[in-house]
């Protein structure tokens, strides 16, 4: 590891997403960058906003650098939290990366107006994925 990698801080992601084989090959992609990451996940809604919010369970989890949303969960879908998130002024500076199966001008025309900071298309595999980590990467170094 280079000295430039160690003094750059781990970044904080906070992925709310209910498909099991997206969360695992997300992780995969956060493992193969040349950045460290804590990844913290949550699988719908409610639980993301407890995270968030820090209740419960959750009272002592990082304040994440950025999140990495889904809109289609159950309980509670992808526009309600980033709604949620956009209204709360503890969470609202936090850049929000929706991450999603939709191709729909609508649900990105939605995602823009509640103030996300990107919408992405998710990709069919590990090689897309790299490439929305080094996207992602951008974005939390331009907040830092």
């Amino acid at each position: 590891m280079s000295i430039e990698n160690k003094n750059r801080k781990l970044i904080q992601v906070f992925m709310v997403e209910d498909n099991p084989d997206d969360i695992e090959l997300t992780l995969e992609a956060f493992k193969e960058s040349n950045r460290e990451f804590n990844v913290n996940v949550a699988q719908d809604g409610i639980e993301a906003m407890k995270y968030l919010r820090q209740e419960d369970e959750f009272t002592h989890r990082p304040h994440p650098d950025l999140i990495l949303l889904d809109l289609n969960m159950p309980r509670m879908n992808g526009f309600e939290v980033l709604e949620a998130i956009k209204n709360d002024e503890k969470l609202k500076d936090i850049p929000v990366v929706v991450l999603s199966i939709s191709q729909s001008e609508n649900d990105m025309a939605k995602v823009k107006n509640l103030h996300a900071k990107a919408y992405i298309v998710k990709p069919t595999g590990l090689d897309g994925l790299f490439e929305i980590i080094k996207r992602l990467v951008e974005i939390v170094e331009e907040k830092e």
